[in-house]
């Protein structure tokens, strides 16, 4: 599910260039051009991590690495993890700013399946099933 992690990279450049331009816009792209080598390396090395949701020892690598990450940038990462052992951590971190008025929540999955459709455990996930509906 890293593709979802792309997908809200896109989304945000995207976003820069279609709205107009201000102090903000300019402080964050002028962090990124300062940095984008060190983002892109972590980011690599973040997608070198296997993370096939049944690979226990790879998903807590994966989650120890986005905590880790989300430490060294202020944020107080938690690993919250469940009874059943074979379910990954949820990574959970916030960032408090005294006097917001506002609340950011940012979701992401870190765990996937294996690229190899007959490593799968329902080889047709997507057949025999309801589809999604929103609720009322």
């Amino acid at each position: 599910m890293k593709r979802g992690i792309l997908v809200f990279i896109a989304f945000i450049a995207f976003s820069v260039n279609v709205y107009p331009q201000d102090s903000v816009t300019n402080s964050v792209r002028d962090y990124r051009r300062a940095n984008e080598h060190r983002l892109l390396r972590e980011f690599v090395d973040l997608l070198s991590i296997p993370n096939v949701a049944a690979d226990t020892a790879n998903i807590n690598r994966n989650a120890e690495f986005i905590a880790n990450e989300m430490n060294k940038r202020g944020l107080k990462p938690q690993l919250l993890r469940a009874k059943d052992t074979s379910a990954p951590p949820v990574v959970y971190g916030e960032f408090v700013t005294p006097g917001a008025k506002q609340t950011v929540i940012l979701y992401a999955h870190y765990d996937g399946q294996p690229t190899d459709p007959a490593a799968w455990k329902d080889t047709e996930p997507c057949l025999n099933r309801e589809p999604w509906q929103p609720a009322n």
